[in-house]
């Protein structure tokens, strides 16, 4: 044999291929489209199936993008001083201590390692000047909550600390406020009623751009709406005893957490003691340690939904299973007569198996289309942004791929195992 006649065997191998393979989906999609009733029924499972799991997985991207710009405005050395909560959970019969005023005196002393140390209250209110009012959280604290929160001022200053210590009536707002109350005309040294009192503003902060989140200062906007006073003026307004549940704080540095941490255990131990002389009352977070926690906890419940929308994807491909031996059966007479003409199982089972992921395979870019409707909608009603992840899309493609080979192969394998002369008796 030439190497010529070996070159031209080779190209009308390869030709005899391309024909074979472009009957096989001329019939699979003839056998389709003959039954569309059936069809339509088939492709419904697949794309409520991968419509499930992408959108669940796109909201799960979502509450994490959520979670990370709710503490963007922080510090990444930020933490937060609080009840030690876990260890409350395993003994109720521990007797709960709340921070005090004498517990911030004595961090600020003896925790060289920590800075901006503030206290922390919140209440809502509804703020007055001239015509305009407005329901707002007010958020009591001292001058180290600037620091704290990490938000530069456009114009004025901040609070001093004699303006604490004296329950001065004064106010540092966000750039919105300043927009709505005060449009045409400086806000510093402006007054805004409070509380039923007047409060003179001798800040504004510098704009923030709005994100998905919410805030310290406003369950609505970022720091755009703050209105922070100052906390001895707080209680003496809304009352209380001078305890505080949190206490937000910095440390000197990142690599510094951890000596910043035992520091302030050390001092609140000394003033507090200690549950059972060993456990610690108080905890202390920083915001990365925040983060992962709510991100493995946002993990955890979006795979757990995915697996229960994955049982969708289960139940619509045992759909398929079902649907195509009834195929088989239908067309046994049809097998028989293509095997008599000299179809090998191999050509019978690939036809099959065509099928199969021409329907999964339109049902995973119908489920595609419907997620991202769906991601619309979400986004619309709820205000919560979905996340489209084109690897998960694509990765829910193929899967969708993956469940017509699964779902496809037993009845396929079935058609080309039956025996020309027993099909072909078939009615």
């Amino acid at each position: 044999m030439t190497a010529g006649n070996s070159v031209n065997q080779d190209k009308n191998s390869k030709r005899k291929n391309r024909v074979k393979v472009n009957n096989l989906l001329t019939e699979a999609g003839s056998a389709i489209i003959s039954n569309k009733s059936r069809t339509v029924l088939t492709l419904l499972g697949i794309v409520i199936g991968i419509s499930s799991v992408i959108t669940v997985l796109a909201a799960g991207a979502g509450g994490r993008s959520i979670i990370m710009k709710e503490f963007e405005g922080l510090s990444p050395t930020a933490l937060q001083i609080g009840i030690n909560w876990e260890a409350y959970s395993l003994n109720r019969s521990y007797k709960i201590d709340t921070l005090s005023a004498r517990d911030i005196e004595d961090l600020e002393e003896y925790a060289p390692h920590l800075t901006a140390i503030a206290p922390l209250q919140q209440m809502k209110t509804e703020l007055k000047a001239g015509d305009r009012e407005k329901q707002l959280t007010v958020t009591g604290t001292t001058e180290a909550y600037i620091e704290y929160v990490d938000v530069k001022l456009e114009s004025g200053r901040i609070m001093t600390t004699d303006e604490v210590e004296r329950q001065e009536k004064v106010a540092i707002i966000g750039h919105l406020i300043k927009e709505e109350f005060f449009p045409d005309s400086d806000a510093v040294g402006q007054y805004i009623r409070a509380f039923g009192v007047p409060v003179k503003i001798v800040g504004v902060l510098e704009y923030k751009e709005k994100t998905d989140t919410v805030s310290l200062s406003n369950p609505d906007e970022t720091f755009n709406n703050a209105f922070v006073v100052p906390i001895s003026l707080f209680k003496r307004l809304f009352g209380g005893d001078g305890s505080y549940w949190d206490v937000m704080a910095k440390a000197t540095s990142i690599e510094d957490i951890p000596r910043a941490r035992s520091e302030i255990l050390r001092v609140l131990a000394r003033n507090h003691g200690k549950w059972n002389e060993q456990t610690d009352k108080f905890s202390v977070t920083s915001m990365k340690e925040q983060l992962e926690m709510i991100n493995t906890v946002i993990t955890t419940i979006t795979i757990g939904v995915a697996v229960l929308a994955g049982i969708a994807l289960l139940v619509a491909a045992i759909g398929i299973m079902n649907i195509m031996l009834v195929s088989v059966k239908e067309r046994t007479r049809e097998i028989g007569i293509r095997k008599a003409l000299g179809a090998r199982e191999s050509d019978i089972r690939l036809q099959f198996l065509i099928e199969t992921l021409i329907l999964c395979g339109g049902g995973g870019l119908g489920g595609l289309g419907l997620s991202v409707l769906a991601a619309f909608i979400i986004g619309k009603a709820a205000s919560w942004p979905v996340i489209m992840d084109p690897g998960t899309a694509a990765a829910a493609v193929i899967l969708s791929l993956v469940t017509g080979l699964l779902s496809g192969f037993y009845p396929a394998a079935r058609a080309a195992k039956l025996i020309p002369h027993e099909a072909l008796r078939y009615e």
